[in-house]
């Protein structure tokens, strides 16, 4: 009888913790791996979810900043030691200049500044201005450990893990930025570079095949004392704001010195930002979301560090795409009215 009454009250109070939890945090998700490409319902701006992504217990709060694109954000998704860790491998591996398309179009008076200490009039005339370097997921077992859990964060399937890049690992220092730009192209710019075909030709990302960055999670290692944001200036715009910030707007790129207009997400150490930078085509990469453009904006006090995690997929087999000699390469847009006409995919033509 007493071991009865015993399993009993031990039962009723599971019971009411479990629903003081529920009162608390709301429904937990376990997230599983599925055979194809999903992404997560956004739902509403602010709507928020508890997720299970490792098998130590904790659970982590995603919360929506926007819907179209749709954006998430994850505080606490690191640890202050795999933030230390990360950065302590950067700077074993070496950083360098982080690159772009259109740093053969700077002046040169501002290739030849020195990298550091520069003026923030002449770190604003560069479209990016950080230091970078790359880590192999397998490196470390802190960085095989976060690759899990981005693969559980973003519903990865397991044969699209392998198309990851490396963790990128970027150095901002003051003034330090990175204008608007999208993380991944359209299928006018040719195959998918991750494709086993394209491999096998050769070919490579802005000479005959393209970036198809599925979607992208963003780490910030550090707090920064001022400024380091990252804005993305056409989420949920409608497509009245849309057509007139992406035509007609001559202050397009001032987002990244301000980080507005726009949704702007602060720096915040050991929290993950992701976002979609592609819709799905039947379980496959499908166009390129015209509204993922999004930018570094300037560090005004401190240092900023980041990493990225860039998760690349391939589109259905029947939509392979075939590279336009007329469609540019990817690259920060200097030209604000272009960044519409650069970008669009097939279901948001020209009329």
């Amino acid at each position: 009888l007493i071991q009865s009454v015993a399993l009993l009250v031990l039962a009723t109070a599971t019971s009411v913790l479990r629903q003081v939890h529920q009162l608390n945090f709301g429904a937990i998700e376990t997230p599983t791996i599925p055979s194809h490409l999903v992404t997560w319902d956004p739902v509403a701006v602010n709507h928020t979810r508890w997720l299970r992504l490792d098998d130590n217990g904790k659970l982590y709060k995603m919360k929506t900043l926007a819907v179209d694109p749709p954006v998430f954000e994850v505080p606490d998704f690191l640890t202050n030691e795999e933030c230390a860790n990360i950065i302590r491998l950067a700077h074993l591996r070496g950083l360098a200049r982080s690159q772009t398309f259109t740093d053969a179009d700077e002046t040169s008076s501002s290739k030849d500044k020195p990298e550091r200490n520069l003026s923030a009039a002449e770190a604003n005339q560069l479209v990016r201005y950080s230091d970078q370097t790359w880590l192999n997921h397998h490196a470390h077992d802190y960085l095989s450990n976060m690759m899990a859990r981005a693969q559980r964060l973003a519903q990865l399937p397991d044969n699209i893990v392998p198309l990851a890049e490396d963790l990128q690992v970027v150095k901002y220092q003051g003034w330090g930025h990175y204008e608007t730009h999208y993380d991944s192209e359209a299928s006018e710019a040719g195959p998918c570079c991750e494709d086993p075909e394209s491999k096998a030709k050769g070919l490579e990302q802005g000479a005959g095949c393209r970036l198809c960055r599925f979607a992208t999670i963003l780490y910030y290692l550090n707090d920064v004392e001022e400024g380091g944001g990252t804005v993305f200036p056409l989420a949920d715009t409608t497509t009245e704001e849309l057509h007139a910030k992406t035509r007609g707007d001559k202050t397009m790129g001032f987002e990244t010195r301000s980080c507005s207009p726009g949704l702007a997400v602060q720096p915040k150490k050991r929290k993950a930002v992701l976002w979609y930078n592609h819709e799905v085509d039947r379980g496959y990469l499908g166009p390129v979301r015209e509204r993922s453009a999004h930018g570094g904006c300037n560090v005004i006090r401190g240092e900023k560090w980041i990493s990225n995690h860039w998760l690349s997929a391939l589109p259905h087999p029947d939509k392979k795409g075939k590279r336009s000699e007329a469609h540019p390469p990817y690259y920060a847009l200097k030209d604000r009215e272009s960044l519409r006409g650069l970008h669009q995919d097939e279901q948001h033509a020209e009329p």
